[in-house]
Formats: C-alpha cells, sequence, structure tokens
C-alpha cells in the first residue's frame, strides 16, 4: 500500500462562481493554464466526476484518467487513458493507493483532482484532499456559485498571488 497525495485544483470567478456558459475554460487565463499543465506534469494519475467528465474536455490526458461517477460517461472520442469507477471516494482512494501501477521508485502516488466543486466539496469533507490550488478570476463572475470561505475551512494559506486579472492561492490541510 503506497501513500497519496492528493492536490486539488479549481478556479471560480470572483464571486465564486464556477463555470461561465457551462463551463469553466472561460474564466482561465494563460498564467492559470500554465500553472494547470504544471500541476498534471508533477501528477501521477488525474481524478474528476462524472459532470466534470460530461462538460469539460477530457477526450485527452497526458496521464491515466480516473473517472468517479454514479452512471457512465462516454467520452467522444474515447480517452484511452479514462477507467471509469462506481464507488465511494474512500474506496477509489484506497484502489489507487493498493494498485496503481509502480512508477520508477516506490514513492507516493501523486494525485490531481480536477473535480467540480461537489464532488471535491464532498472530498475535501471526508479529509481525502493535502493541498488545495485555487484560482480567482478578479474580473469574471460565473455561475454555479460555491463558497470559498467552506471550502478553504480546513486549510491553511500558504501563498497567495496577484497575475493580472487572477489570484493564485495555495493552501494545505490543517
Amino acid at each position: 500500500m503506497r501513500a497519496l497525495i492528493t492536490t486539488a485544483n479549481l478556479i471560480v470567478g470572483k464571486s465564486g462562481g464556477t463555470t461561465l456558459a457551462g463551463s469553466s475554460i472561460p474564466l482561465s487565463d494563460d498564467e492559470d493554464r500554465r500553472r494547470f499543465k504544471q500541476l498534471r506534469e508533477e501528477s501521477d494519475l488525474i481524478i474528476i466526476g462524472g459532470n466534470t467528465a460530461r462538460r469539460e474536455p477530457y477526450k485527452r490526458t497526458p496521464i491515466p484518467l480516473y473517472i468517479l461517477t454514479h452512471t457512465k460517461v462516454r467520452l467522444q472520442p474515447k480517452n484511452q487513458l479514462a477507467k471509469q469507477f462506481l464507488m465511494p471516494p474512500a474506496q477509489l482512494f484506497k484502489e489507487i493507493s493498493e494498485n496503481f501501477p509502480p512508477t520508477d521508485d516506490s514513492s507516493a502516488i501523486r494525485v490531481l483532482v480536477e473535480a467540480g466543486p461537489s464532488l471535491l466539496q464532498s472530498l475535501i469533507d471526508q479529509g481525502l484532499i493535502d493541498h488545495l490550488h485555487l484560482t480567482t478570476n478578479l474580473v469574471k463572475e460565473g455561475e454555479n456559485r460555491i463558497s470559498v470561505e467552506k471550502l478553504t475551512s480546513g486549510f491553511e494559506l500558504i501563498s497567495q498571488e496577484i497575475i493580472e486579472e487572477a489570484k493564485f492561492e495555495r493552501y494545505k490541510k490543517i
């Protein structure tokens, strides 16, 4: 059984909206996308929920994609690195810890959670997220608002940076 290091990444509008026109992409800018790609490069696998799989472009990913869902998701064209799991989140994390293919060393498995706000909050409430990267678009509002205060309540802010129209915050679990 290997340890997991779980990092979640989320972007919100200035009032906590998680989407704009049904997707998180319009809230993102070049710097956010650069940081997003860097997080992926530092990770061994990505976890998303079924709704994220249906709404966001996950047809190709550079690392394995695990979809935690209640109902099957059809990605068109099919992502060859995607696997779907119909199980509670804690069970999936245990499954990853016990069965994820080993890398060159036996170090911890670096999991990147790119799930939407409902699944992300559930994972946080269950204590399954170690680190949170939160980008706030300081100009665009967005819809599907969440409480950023609730989302970050079990975390300690470790860094904050404002670049142009975005605020980048990093948190670690208390």
